[in-house]
C-alpha cells in the first residue's frame, strides 16, 4: 500500500498528538521517589557517545536515604570546593573527553579518572566522575547520568572520604 507524503505526515502526527494526550490524561510516566529531581541541570557525553546527564537529582539524607546523586549531591558534599558551576561541568567534559581518561565498571556503575599529568583544573587537579548508564525509573527514558563529581586533589578532605566509602 503506498501513502502520499501528505498522508504519511498526517497519521504520523496524529499518532504522536495521540500519544501526547494519553501521556496526559493517564499519567504514564514512571512515579518519581520523594525528594528526587529528574530533571537535567546539564548533558555530557562520553567520548562512545554516551549520553549522560547531570540531573538535579536527590539530597543527600533526605527522605530516608543516606547518600544523593546528582547536582543536589554535589552540592551537599562541598565537592564544588569555590569553583563555579560553569567550571565545574567544563572539568566534568574534560575528564569525559580526556585521552587518558582510566574507567572501572561495577555493577553498571562506572568511574572514570582523568589521569591528566597537568589535571582537568590548575588549582584542584584530576577529576573522579561516577555515572550509570541504567534507565531504570527514568521519567524520560535517559539514562539516569552523573552520580557524583570531585576532584582529586581537594586536599584530601572530601574526595579521601569518597574513595574510602567506595
Amino acid at each position: 500500500m503506498h501513502l502520499s507524503r501528505t498522508r504519511t505526515a498526517s497519521i504520523a502526527a496524529g499518532a504522536s498528538f495521540a500519544s501526547t494526550v494519553g501521556l496526559l490524561t493517564f499519567g504514564a510516566a514512571p512515579a518519581q521517589a520523594a525528594g528526587e529531581n529528574w530533571t537535567v541541570y546539564s548533558t555530557h557525553f562520553f567520548p562512545r557517545g554516551h549520553d549522560i546527564p547531570l540531573r538535579y537529582g536527590r539530597h543527600d539524607n533526605s527522605s530516608g536515604h543516606t547518600t544523593g546523586f546528582g547536582k543536589y549531591h554535589i552540592e551537599d558534599r562541598g565537592h564544588l570546593i569555590n569553583v563555579s558551576w560553569s567550571t565545574f561541568k567544563g572539568d566534568i567534559d574534560e575528564t569525559l573527553d580526556s585521552p587518558t581518561i582510566k574507567c572501572t565498571e561495577k555493577n553498571g556503575t562506572y568511574t572514570c579518572n582523568s589521569n591528566k599529568i597537568s589535571g582537568v583544573n590548575s588549582q584542584w587537579g584530576n577529576m573522579k566522575v561516577v555515572y550509570t548508564h541504567s534507565t531504570s525509573g527514568t521519567p524520560d527514558g535517559r539514562a539516569r547520568g552523573i552520580i557524583t563529581a570531585y576532584y582529586l586533589n581537594d586536599c584530601g578532605c572530601l574526595a579521601a572520604q569518597e574513595e574510602a566509602s567506595e
